[in-house]
């Protein structure tokens, strides 16, 4: 019995890893946050406060104990200030945590567990404050609160993240086009500027190996630990080398205007790009004359823009 309690344990630990792993990898998902506009957001929580009103007047119900009544433009209050709050000054309070570069889907749920946290109690206190019967016990309003936060807040917090959502695709799409656009122009100007000498480039690594290559045919550098693996063209095939070396050496090595830092795993040749996709996770490089797709950090996505731009305004100087 004891071999079989033991095989049964192993058999049921590696779904136990993969299902950990998934929601950990969900949960840590970037998520913007809000709409980064203090004015946009502003406006946002309007919308929220109004249909919060408007929502619990259709389809308000009868509180069996009568106190609750009619209060539906109370509770349009008490949302409109507790996201003014949370959503415009907690980040002021907490710029650290509440940094919209760091934003996932893990502290944006925390923080609309705080939203519904917080009406609940504002709530509790002005019902059992001024409207309801003053021999009524603290916990009955507070469980008649709490059940009604909780039913009728999901809905618009629902909406709001399908709208979030909506957004940052239809932004980083924007973003993506935009910068296609530029990548477009840039291979038009290839063609007509003379081919330039080999610029050619040695890296070392911890184990005093060297590699050297000419710079232009980098494509990109993955990282894993301590190691790095070098991927460049030569003579139209590709090339991989492994180096015992981090990628914050290699970069310091590189220090010029064409490779970027676009990942923690990744530098890429801004030359190599040929093509950027966006969708509600980031932004993806597809690599000129291969199949393979470097992802963006969300913090690196708007340098990656700025020095595509660069590329091309230099391209048209030269």
């Amino acid at each position: 019995m004891e071999h079989m309690h033991t095989l049964k344990s192993s058999e049921t630990t590696p779904l136990d890893v993969s299902l950990t792993g998934r929601l950990s990898g969900v949960l840590n998902a970037p998520f913007p946050f809000y709409l980064n506009d203090d004015r946009k957001n502003f406006v946002l929580i309007s919308v929220i406060s109004v249909f919060v009103w408007v929502f619990l007047f259709l389809f308000k119900t009868e509180s069996e104990f009568g106190f609750a009544n009619d209060l539906e433009w109370l509770h349009g209050l008490i949302t409109f200030a507790v996201l003014c709050f949370n959503i415009l000054l907690l980040p002021r309070i907490f710029p650290a945590w509440m940094d919209p570069i760091t934003w996932t889907v893990r502290k944006y749920i925390l923080l609309n567990a705080l939203h519904l946290t917080l009406i609940w109690v504002v709530a509790t206190v002005l019902e059992k404050v001024f409207f309801c019967p003053f021999d009524m016990p603290w916990q009955t309003v507070a469980a008649h609160t709490v059940v009604q936060v909780a039913i009728k807040g999901i809905i618009p917090i629902a909406l709001t993240t399908l709208f979030l959502k909506a957004h940052l695709l239809q932004q980083n799409l924007r973003e993506a086009i935009k910068t296609n656009q530029e990548l477009q122009k840039i291979q038009i100007l290839k063609k007509d500027l003379p081919a330039k000498g080999a610029n050619h480039i040695t890296l070392y690594s911890d184990t005093s190996e060297s590699l050297t290559f000419n710079l232009p045919d980098l494509l990109f550098i993955e990282a894993d630990d301590n190691y790095s693996t070098v991927v460049w063209k030569e003579e139209s095939a590709l090339q991989k080398k492994l180096l015992r070396v981090n990628l914050k050496n290699l970069e310091s090595q590189l220090d010029n205007s064409f490779t970027l830092r676009c990942h923690r795993s990744y530098i890429v040749n801004v030359n190599a790009i040929s093509a950027i996709s966006g969708n509600t996770n980031g932004y993806k490089l597809k690599i000129n004359g291969s199949d393979f797709s470097i992802p963006v950090s969300r913090p690196k996505g708007k340098e990656v823009m700025e020095k595509i731009s660069q590329l091309r305004n230099m391209m048209e100087l030269s």
